[in-house]
Order: C-alpha cells, then sequence, then structure tokens
C-alpha cells in the first residue's frame, strides 16, 4: 500500500505521500540525470529549462555545468515548485535560476529562448505529447537541443516489467524507436540515442 501511495505520487506530487515521492524522485533518479547530461553539450553561458523539474536536483545539476548562463525549471504541481525553490534558493538569490509554476503544454516563454530543454522521467505524464513536443521546440533556439531520460523503458525480454504502474497511472514504458519517432513528426532533426542496456534511455534532438 505505502508502494502504491507514492506512485499515485509520481505525476503531480501533493500531500505527505507527494514529499516523500519527491524525496525518492531526488535521490533515485540521480544516476540517471548525471549519466544523460554527460551526452549532451553544455556550454558556459548556456540558458536552459528542466521541464517537469520535481525537487529541483536537475534544476542544480544544470546551474553547476551552465556557469554563467541561467536555468529555469517549470512544475504544474505546487508542492514540486516549493520544494525545488528550496534545493535551488542560493541559486535563485543570484539570480542563477529560477522556478515557476507552469505546464508543458503552455510554456510562459517567447519562441527561441533556450540553448536546452530537459525533462528527466516526465514525458510518461505530458497530457498531449506530441504538441507538447512542439511547444518545446518553440521556446527552443535554433540549434538548440531538448534532452529527455528514461527508466521506464520497453523491455522486450520482459514485456510485462511495467505494467503493474502503466496500469496504475495509466502511462506507458517507452522506446527509442517511438520517442524518436515523435520527435522527428515534431519537426526535431539530429536525434541520437544513447541506451544503457534495458535500465535507461537518453534522446537528444535539435532544433533545425
Amino acid at each position: 500500500m505505502k508502494y502504491y501511495k507514492l506512485v499515485e505520487n509520481a505525476g503531480k506530487p501533493s500531500g505527505f505521500w507527494g514529499r516523500l515521492m519527491i524525496r525518492s524522485m531526488n535521490k533515485g533518479h540521480s544516476e540517471l540525470t548525471e549519466w544523460a547530461l554527460s551526452k549532451a553539450r553544455i556550454q558556459s553561458g548556456c540558458r536552459a529549462l528542466d521541464v517537469g523539474c520535481g525537487g529541483g536536483m536537475t534544476v542544480s545539476r544544470l546551474c553547476a555545468l551552465t556557469g554563467s548562463g541561467k536555468v529555469y525549471g517549470i512544475d504544474y504541481s505546487d508542492l514540486c515548485v516549493e520544494k525545488s525553490k528550496k534545493q535551488n534558493r542560493k541559486f535563485i538569490m543570484c539570480n542563477k535560476a529560477e522556478i515557476i509554476k507552469a505546464s508543458v503544454s503552455k510554456l510562459p516563454f517567447e519562441d527561441g529562448t533556450f540553448d536546452l530543454v530537459t525533462a528527466v522521467e516526465t514525458y510518461y505524464f505530458w497530457p498531449d505529447k506530441q504538441n507538447d513536443l512542439k511547444e518545446i521546440y518553440r521556446v527552443l533556439k535554433s540549434g538548440g537541443a531538448l534532452l529527455l531520460a528514461f527508466e521506464m523503458v520497453v523491455d522486450e525480454t520482459n514485456p510485462d516489467r511495467w505494467r503493474a504502474v502503466e496500469e496504475r497511472l495509466n502511462i506507458k514504458a517507452v522506446s527509442a524507436s517511438g520517442i524518436g519517432g515523435m520527435l522527428a513528426k515534431a519537426g526535431y532533426i539530429n536525434i541520437k540515442t544513447h541506451e544503457y542496456g534495458n535500465e535507461r534511455l537518453c534522446v537528444i534532438a535539435e532544433k533545425e
């Protein structure tokens, strides 16, 4: 029962179980995030956005990697916004980071704002994935990149691996080919995938 209470707060954490889930995500996604970010070219001065920033650890990592740049985090959970602000308070104080309540479906930024957009373990929950990818495309600069990172990856050797979570949350595990096709349809180019067995998937695509 405790496990399912946590799982049910994966999409939009709130309340007691949401706080536990945020803590769990910050710790549990750490290796995935470090591995995925190592695949991207992140330069000093880069302006970055983390979509579904959760507890704020990816924002913190991006702040450390972007030097003189600035990092924004968005989440539609009030609790995640609160926790992410707390996690990144020193970066916010020096105007290095900003955390905003917003949805991926309607990003509160002008066209061509970001060099890099990241989304770690959040894509599953997006309400309209094809149009949400197009919305991210809109706020990317020409030549900017979108990085998507996943642990819930289709495992052909164990097709039932994620079934309980999929049914509980009404989401689906992803595959490299499936994500690649969605990105291409949304207009992205230079789509590259990085896989770590059946445990991790990182997909990076660029705006023309």
